[in-house]
């Protein structure tokens, strides 16, 4: 009687010791994948039949099936081999352009720098409201005023940084016509969406020294470049910095991570695009809150 008694008092007392340890773990546990491996945002579309290319490319996406798929279970053990050919052209989908892509002395794809890539500080600018107020929102450049009136809000873009803007086309992907709005005049197409203008560019160059510049549109140029010449392009490209086009999931990035606050975020991205020596090339971008 006495020893069921004697268990009947200590068994709740070594389950609660077992609960309190199980807590102290899970609680260790929590904030070691909280503070130690941070919530990666994938900033880059999936490549495939849909992807959209900027006009003038040779090739879109084609996927060659070498082999579909085979199962094989004469080797004692489940097996299954695949084995895809692709051919692409360099500026599709998510993707870099390499300095060299508009400066006959700049960078290759292969020849940027390591650190101008990896772990890089970055800001996200967000103008969505500013091109769909307008009548043709396709129209709309981002100018220095609204790089100043976002730094007065959120803080200063970091120097030796990445700018990324949003202004909202992501919308229309991957509708190729929406997207593009291409236009016929006089025979000739033309393309229509918002990028940045040259004022912008030549500030961001001069005053923030940015190494790389995003954009959720197909360029960072405006999509009717007729009338000035793909100037943002010369400007960053002649300066060796590189472009990042139709980047994705800002909408997420602002919302789930409030990542235009630079108090709230500090963000910083690995922009990981393909080693080649050519023009540019597809890549995946990944953002994160640092020390979040």
């Amino acid at each position: 009687m006495f020893s069921q008694t004697k268990t009947a008092m200590h068994v709740p007392g070594a389950y609660l010791l077992l609960l309190l340890q199980a807590s102290s773990l899970s609680y260790s546990l929590a904030n070691t994948n909280s503070l130690g491996k941070p919530e990666y945002i994938d900033l880059s579309y999936v490549i495939d039949d849909s992807t959209i290319f900027y006009p003038g490319q040779r090739f879109d996406y084609d996927l060659f099936k070498d082999v579909e798929g085979v199962n094989k279970t004469d080797a004692g053990f489940p097996f299954w081999f695949a084995m895809f050919s692709f051919c692409m052209g360099e500026h599709g989908g998510t993707h870099v352009d390499a300095p060299f892509h508009f400066n006959n002395k700049g960078w290759k794809l292969s020849e940027i720098q390591i650190k101008r890539l990896s772990d890089v500080p970055a800001a996200l600018i967000d103008v969505e409201r500013y091109v769909f107020a307008l009548r043709q929102p396709d129209t709309f450049t981002l100018d220095v005023h609204h790089i100043l009136e976002h730094e007065a809000k959120n803080g200063p873009i970091p120097t030796g940084g990445i700018l990324i803007v949003r202004t909202g086309w992501s919308r229309f992907w991957p509708d190729k016509q929406k997207y593009l709005l291409p236009r016929s005049e006089g025979g000739t197409v033309t393309y229509n969406f918002p990028g940045i203008s040259g004022d912008a560019a030549r500030w961001l160059v001069s005053e923030r020294r940015v190494v790389g510049v995003g954009i959720d549109t197909a360029s960072i140029d405006i999509g009717n470049v007729r009338g000035h010449n793909h100037i943002c392009h010369f400007i960053f490209c002649g300066n060796q910095v590189y472009l990042i086009e139709n980047v994705a999931n800002l909408d997420y990035l602002m919302g789930k991570m409030n990542a235009v606050s630079h108090r709230q975020c500090n963000l910083h991205l690995f922009v990981l695009p393909m080693k080649s020596n050519g023009t540019g090339g597809v890549a995946r971008v990944l953002a994160y809150c640092k020390g979040l």
